[in-house]
């Protein structure tokens, strides 16, 4: 009977068959090569669901590629390379490449074990080799925050800003900002203590007239007077007051604001130059300050 013959391709498959469910279920499956790196996956598993798939479909050995499930953006990839890549003696080792925005990113450069990002943008991009020269907690905390930075926008240790309207038929800002500096407000979004906020004045101005500091958050307040309804405000303070042509709704059309509804964050430009306003028309409101203000005489 030949090797070939039907009977023995039929055993044949039969056998591998039965191998194969042996394997899936007797024996844990590991995408990683090396323990750290699975142990991170698990970690990410157990912690956000986060599993990581190899957009490559098994072209290299030990690859995954960590995703937000929102947008499915990456924010991580753990890759098996040759140690001469990145610098690392003996063979092959895990390498894991994360988003860290470009301030930490510099910050994790100058220390000893993470290097710049392997096949990603160095700005923004930051590599370390998983060889538990890293304890598994500092790795998740940079992930966490990769996370955070992909989802929400915001690099960790930097406040956000935001464009908030008002409309003036229910909400007399100018009244309450006369009487004082700080003021409670509608808290609709993830904002959250020193963010800045710009209050887009509606019509007739329609216009960024303030700029904000954010004090507190998440003060439960129970409104609704069946044009506005709040169950939470914010403490903001007013920490200036912009000329009323300097930033108009067709100013903002140029920074790609094409209308203002609710709460949105600011593009960095758009934030550079009212920060940049700011600051040059609060000198210029100091320097008219000590010219009218009168001289002692001697």
């Amino acid at each position: 009977m030949s090797a070939d013959g039907d009977y023995v391709r039929r055993i044949r498959d039969a056998c591998i068959v039965w191998l194969t469910e042996i394997r899936d279920k007797c024996f844990a499956k590991n995408q990683f090569c090396g323990e750290q790196a699975n142990r991170i996956a698990d970690a990410l598993l157990e912690k956000f669901g986060d599993i990581p798939d190899d957009p490559w479909q098994d072209k290299y050995l030990g690859i995954g590629v960590f995703r937000l499930p929102e947008n499915r953006k990456w924010y991580a990839i753990i890759m098996n390379i040759e140690g001469k890549s990145v610098q690392y003696p003996g063979t092959n080792c895990d390498v894991l490449t994360f988003r860290s925005g470009q301030k930490r990113a510099w910050e994790l450069l100058q220390t000893r074990h993470f290097i710049p990002a392997y096949h990603m943008n160095h700005t923004s991009w930051v590599s370390a080799v998983l060889d538990d020269s890293i304890s598994d907690a500092v790795v998740l905390n940079e992930l966490s925050a990769a996370r955070e930075l992909l989802a929400t926008g915001r690099v960790p240790g930097v406040p956000a800003a935001w464009l908030v309207p008002v409309n003036l038929n229910y909400h007399n800002v100018f009244l309450e900002f006369g009487a004082k500096d700080t003021i409670l407000w509608k808290q609709s979004t993830d904002i959250r203590v020193n963010d800045i906020v710009y209050l887009y004045i509606g019509a007739p101005y329609s216009a960024i007239l303030y700029q904000c500091l954010v004090l507190e958050t998440d003060i439960p307040y129970q409104y609704d007077d069946g044009n506005v309804r709040m169950n939470r405000v914010m403490k903001i303070k007013q920490t200036h007051i912009y000329s009323s042509n300097l930033f108009t709704f067709e100013k903002l059309k140029k920074f790609g604001v094409y209308a203002v509804r609710g709460p949105r964050k600011i593009a960095k430009v758009l934030r550079e130059e009212l920060e940049k306003t700011a600051i040059k028309e609060e000198k210029k409101r100091l320097k008219q300050t000590r010219k009218t203000k009168p001289r002692k005489k001697k």
